[in-house]
């Protein structure tokens, strides 16, 4: 586990198009807990936002984590945009599960704010499959979360994040980041992508063209 660099800001609180995720605002309640967030650990209420009308989930006392598992498996570059209203002495951070197995690939504090928008990159690996997002309170304090949007971006510098014990037929573009230990470009033909670098391509499932590097 390990922090990879991210920036926060700022700025106008939009995606292009809809959220990947399910609920991003926090609204669907199915009794005294969320119906589209799994809480993983501690206590968690329905509590006003900015807008005494618009209610989001207040994390109670610690630890605390909520997780939910979005809808995107190939965005290079993700965006995680958050509203909440988070005590300077409380610890909230945002992590990142690529694969979803149980492995926090990346990890971020969330900065106290006041109902201030923040905006997150995060430059993904250069293969996943999916992706797991947890919200984890780790201290005593006042936290409210009114929404957390995460969807495809545009901006993200610096490298990948890794990601190493990728199955076969995953991109890769060294040996450790796959199980087998084996990463090679082949040769596939271009309808039905059955291997071709020996045998011809059958009549009608040519040309036999290159394919990028994947796991053995």
């Amino acid at each position: 586990m390990k922090n990879w660099p991210l920036f926060v800001g700022i700025a106008a609180f939009a995606l292009t198009g809809c959220p990947a995720d399910d609920d991003p605002g926090f609204d669907d309640w199915c009794g005294d807990t969320l119906c589209h967030w799994t809480l993983g650990a501690g206590q968690i209420a329905k509590a006003p936002t900015w807008n005494e009308r618009d209610y989001g989930v207040e994390l109670v006392g610690s630890p605390v984590t909520l997780s939910q598992q979005p809808d995107v498996s190939s965005a290079s570059c993700l965006e995680l945009k958050v509203i909440a209203e988070i005590d300077p002495a409380a610890e909230v951070y945002l992590e990142l599960d690529f694969r979803a197995d149980g492995t926090t690939d990346y990890r971020e504090r969330i900065p106290s704010v006041d109902w201030v928008p923040q905006t997150m990159l995060v430059n993904a690996p250069t293969w996943y499959d999916k992706v797991a997002v947890t919200i984890s309170k780790e201290s005593a304090g006042h936290v409210v979360l009114a929404r957390l949007e995460v969807g495809p971006g545009d901006g993200c510098t610096g490298e990948p994040i890794p990601l190493v014990n990728r199955p076969p037929g995953a991109w890769c573009e060294a040996a450790e980041q796959c199980t087998s230990g084996a990463c090679a470009p082949s040769k596939v033909c271009k309808t039905t992508f059955a291997a071709c670098d020996a045998t011809p391509c059958a009549d009608g499932t040519g040309p036999c063209v290159d394919w990028p590097a994947t796991c053995r």
